[in-house]
């Protein structure tokens, strides 16, 4: 009896931790581009963020001529159209906003995002974007699916609209809050010493209906079902999506400017090592062709 009681308890806290890490989404994958369309997917996504996010968000690890340079702008075209106030070319890529005052507007100061994209990764990123919906009960009438209880406002509006979770979504998202009481409720019955039998049960169909409910959830986002338009914005699903593509690979690029020289050189590197391998193999029989 006690070895099924520490089954069950183990069972019961797996199932409680998975439950309690659940899904986000928007969970799609980054669009892969390369060459002369990632060049021009970056240029684009640093126009989306000088006129959307440089104003709270800097990037002050990287400097406006590097940038140029790298994404191949015109130094006076980078001045007129992305440079804003009298900074110079050569100066980091840095905003006037007050670190103090941006914590009492938003509780927390904007972060600079240099390296963002190093640290949570760009698909997390582009999912993330992507992921404000409407909720009531947040100060700024909207949350994130990706990260819940955000307190960024959705800045990128008048781009994408506002959004809602589905009726679908919302039903399913019920069902999974419910299990994971019935979960905690059989884990409680437990520890006090109650119907192991009765627990099993309940575990057993509390984990079932999270796991039909989380599949049911993958295919609505799939299927793009999972989020529905309530007020429309300048760009389309499809656009919006795209420039949020953008958007992060040239954050992307801004967490490492090296990145596309690094992979070319990794190349040639690789290569080196093969042929020379090749030939320490060569010189190796040769030296103990006597011996062996």
């Amino acid at each position: 009896m006690k070895k099924l009681l520490i089954t069950i308890s183990a069972l019961m806290s797996f199932s409680l931790s998975a439950a309690e890490a659940g899904l986000t989404f928007p969970d799609d994958d980054l669009p892969v581009l390369s060459d002369d369309k990632l060049i021009v997917s970056q240029q684009r996504g640093m126009q989306v963020y000088m006129n959307n996010c440089m104003g709270c968000h800097a990037l002050s690890f990287q400097r406006y001529k590097r940038t140029s340079t790298d994404l191949k702008i015109p130094e006076n075209v980078m001045m007129e159209n992305m440079v804003f106030g009298d900074e110079k070319i050569g100066e980091l890529m840095t905003n006037n906003m007050i670190k103090e005052a941006a914590a009492n507007w938003f509780g927390a100061a904007p972060p600079d995002l240099s390296l963002i994209s190093r640290s949570r990764g760009t698909k997390w990123l582009y999912n993330y974007m992507r992921g404000f919906y409407i909720d009531d009960t947040r100060t700024y009438g909207v949350n994130n699916a990706v990260f819940k209880d955000v307190g960024m406002p959705h800045v990128l509006e008048s781009m994408q609209g506002l959004q809602d979770k589905s009726e679908k979504v919302k039903g399913l998202e019920n069902d999974i809050a419910y299990a994971q009481a019935d979960l905690a409720a059989a884990n409680k019955l437990l520890e006090e010493g109650g119907n192991a039998a009765e627990a099993k049960k309940t575990i057993k169909a509390a984990a079932k209906t999270i796991e039909d409910a989380e599949a049911e959830l993958i295919k609505l986002s799939a299927a793009g079902e999972y989020f529905v338009i309530v007020k429309e914005g300048q760009l389309n699903p499809q656009e919006f999506d795209t420039a949020m593509a953008d958007l992060v690979n040239f954050l992307d690029y801004i967490g490492e400017p090296i990145k596309r020289e690094r992979k070319r050189l990794g190349v040639w590197v690789l290569l080196f090592i093969l042929g020379f391998g090749i030939l320490a193999y060569y010189m190796k029989k040769e030296y103990w062709k006597d011996i062996h």
